[in-house]
């Protein structure tokens, strides 16, 4: 089975507002529409703050975050275009001071399946009724707003 190291942005406004991507694709077989966090595989050669950067400018035009540790780790198994694969996600903390928004570093695939790209407070997570990745994401997410980042990465569940 092919792995994919995966380095997922947990980016936080200066008004504590966390970014989010709706994705509406058949690319994955256990859902057609979700939210999750911007980010991306990490390429070859590249370490995950390097990997991290590069994903926050492509898909957001955003160059001056503010980085944290990898707080969140999720390791599973997803289907990708009929294909299983190993996802190894390493979900970093980081702030921005704005919350501008530019596509114009979208690939073709992210134009293709994102639908939108907005700002969420956690109150507003709670209430969606869409799915939002991780899963543990809602619960997780008011510790770290509340300033509490883990000493070693917390293991989520799939």
């Amino acid at each position: 089975m092919r792995e994919r190291p995966t380095v997922r942005l947990l980016l936080l406004s200066p008004t504590d507002r966390l970014l989010l991507m709706r994705f509406e694709s058949e690319a994955i077989a256990e859902s057609r529409v979700w939210w999750a966090t911007a980010g991306g595989a990490v390429e070859p050669g590249e370490d995950l703050l390097a990997a991290a950067r590069r994903e926050l400018l492509e898909e957001t035009g955003i160059d001056d975050a503010t980085w944290g540790p990898v707080v969140w780790t999720l390791d599973h198994v997803l289907t990708l275009y009929g294909q299983p694969v190993r996802m190894l996600e390493s979900y970093i903390l980081a702030r921005t001071s704005h919350e501008r928004l530019c596509r114009d570093g979208w690939t073709e695939e992210e134009r293709r399946d994102v639908t939108d790209m907005r700002w969420w407070t956690h109150d507003e997570i709670v209430a969606c009724e869409e799915l939002i990745v991780p899963r543990d994401l809602v619960v997780r997410l008011p510790a770290l707003l509340a300033g509490e980042v883990p000493e070693t990465p917390v293991t989520l569940t799939a």
